[in-house]
């Protein structure tokens, strides 16, 4: 149980890992190092210029090179040589980041080491600042250290003896989670011996989590590593608010915000998500319920982040309020939080985290084993559901925006109005604490006073909406949800990119009839490599159904994750 503590100072070492920061700049570098290393030598002159071309650093899994056609021989451009005279200290610097001698693979790890170095030296001098090391620590959050040793590295690897080497460290993570468990158990005072479910830091839980997931892929399917990964998110998620706790102290302290007089009625006060705490929140591109079970394990999904910002009084701001300027640093922090993700994952976390659709999919099973067909909706239909989206959560950010102004009966012109208007219209208030606490956790519907009845239309129209959408046309919600709208932003300008081999393809259209969304323009496009849609959730269902081996495929930064393979 020692070897939790003697690895604490490196984990505190090892703080820039949870930075946004470096999740970026890690990012947008991999691909670059593969691409230009294996050029870095091939001609140089003077103290080691590098040269250009269009080869990979690092070995890439098959048909994942560059874009298409450029590693052809005939498309190969000749090294521009880039030599001059220069000063000696830029020659100096050159020298050290393109030495002479080095494979290009090794080239690749030495200048990737040195943008490392160069990041944790200059994050570890400006926290010794205390203002800049408070904001510091309201951008960290543990799910960037998790995406950089273990996710990253699982999709940009090549299935080769290095990712097998690399398979050791997720196994190590979780081995150390378990320690940890058993650690927080060993804490606890005597006396008060029992089961508490179990108690792990958010580090830990995260890590052995992805890293369990990365260990079992090789052995599933596409579609089974799907289900696996959802799986996974809606039990942290839903039932992490009480079983997940970080250790015995915030345990009894879930307990004790817990009510006594009506245990179905839930407020705020009673609440507190595991990843919360003065300094920092965490919001994530889906829709993870705030009002799950005590607090659920994050703080919320985007739509309640944006309430929150437009609930800040401006005029206290305007008057330097120190309680307005520090809960405005702690949203700030929120939002670059969430928009790295965003920009990380794009629609992703909808078609592969999202608890409410995770749950939606239930009643499309139900539909499916039936035997029931399922409606497609017609164009118009997507743009009514896009603009009734839009109008809900409008009318909602309006709403949050009156906050500062209600009197003390909560009312604006003699209009009642929530802390949250969107969460007192939005099915997961619903749908997700029943799921994860039972039929005594429904919160009820609201009273006809709030807001003159419309918070009771609205979420009972949403509600039935919301089982109707996913029992005759699959993905029918996610078309109105505002939460995948704003992820949705990020399918044209993030990270991922879902691209396609014109060449390969027969237009069988397999791709739009496995579409849960109703997508054509994955079969329709036969021009544009790049056939990312705002609406695509990234289930990468046409992905494992195309029957052309590497017509369709996913890339991260530049670098393929997988690509289609039919089996017969």
């Amino acid at each position: 149980m020692r070897a939790i503590q003697l690895i604490e100072p490196l984990l505190r070492f090892a703080t820039p890992l949870t930075s946004p920061l470096l999740a970026l700049l890690a990012a947008v570098a991999l691909p670059m190092l593969r691409r230009m290393g294996a050029g870095a030598n091939a001609g140089q002159c003077g103290a080691g210029y590098p040269t250009r071309d269009h080869h990979a650093v690092l070995p890439l899994p098959r048909a994942a090179g560059a874009r298409r056609g450029l590693d052809s021989p005939r498309h190969t451009r000749p090294p521009v040589q880039t030599c001059s005279a220069g000063s000696p200290i830029r020659d100096i610097v050159r020298s050290f980041l393109f030495p002479r001698g080095l494979k290009p693979a090794l080239h690749a790890t030495f200048l990737g080491a040195a943008l490392l170095a160069a990041f944790f030296a200059a994050y570890h001098l400006a926290a010794l600042n205390a203002a800049v090391e408070r904001w510091l620590g309201a951008l960290n959050s543990p799910i960037f250290a998790v995406f950089l040793l273990i996710i990253l590295p699982a999709m940009y690897l090549p299935r080769n003896r290095w990712y097998k080497l690399f398979l050791l460290l997720p196994a190590a993570v979780v081995a150390l989670a378990v320690l940890a468990g058993f650690e927080a158990y060993g804490s606890v005072p005597a006396g008060h011996e029992g089961f508490y479910w179990f108690l792990i830091r958010p580090a830990y839980l995260m890590g052995a989590v992805a890293s369990l997931l990365v260990l079992i892929q090789p052995l599933l399917s596409l579609g089974r590593f799907r289900l696996a990964v959802r799986v996974a998110c809606l039990l942290v998620l839903l039932y992490g608010g009480f079983a997940l706790r970080q250790d015995y102290a915030d345990y009894q302290g879930m307990l004790a915000r817990r009510p006594h007089a009506r245990p179905d009625i839930m407020t705020l006060a009673e609440t507190s998500p595991v990843l919360q705490s003065d300094g920092r929140m965490t919001h994530l591109p889906s829709a993870p319920c705030r009002f799950t079970a005590d607090g659920g394990y994050v703080q919320g999904c985007n739509m309640e982040l944006a309430q929150r910002l437009m609930q800040l009084n401006t005029s206290a701001l305007s008057a330097r309020d120190p309680a307005v300027i520090g809960a405005l640093s702690v949203l700030l922090g929120a939002t670059a939080l969430l928009l790295t993700l965003c920009f990380l994952s794009a629609r992703w976390t909808c078609g592969w985290l999202c608890p409410l659709s995770t749950l939606g999919s239930l009643f499309d099973f139900i539909r499916r084993k039936l035997g029931l067909p399922h409606l497609k909706p017609s164009q118009p239909v997507k743009l009514g559901l896009l603009f009734s989206g839009l109008g809900f959560a409008g009318i909602a950010l309006a709403m949050a925006k009156l906050y500062p102004h209600l009197d003390a009966n909560g009312k604006f012109a003699g209009c009642k109005i929530p802390l949250y208007p969107f969460c007192k219209i939005c099915p997961s208030q619903q749908v997700c604490p029943v799921a994860a606490g039972g039929p005594g956790m429904v919160s009820g519907l609201p009273s006809w006073e709030w807001g003159w009845g419309f918070f009771r239309v609205a979420s009972v129209t949403l509600l039935l909406f919301f089982g109707f959408a996913f029992i005759t046309s699959r993905r029918l919600w996610c078309r109105l949800c505002p939460m995948g709208m704003i992820s949705g932003i990020f399918n044209r300008g993030g990270m991922f990119r879902l691209r396609k081999d014109a060449g390969k393809c027969n237009r069988c259209g397999v791709c739009a009839e496995v579409c849960p969304m109703h997508i054509d323009r994955v079969r329709a496009e036969m021009e544009q490599p790049d056939v990312s849609s705002y609406d695509c959730v990234l289930c990468l269902k046409c992905i494992e159904k195309c029957p052309r081996n590497g017509c369709l495929s996913l890339e991260h930064g530049g670098v393929k994750v997988v690509e289609s393979r039919f089996e017969e």
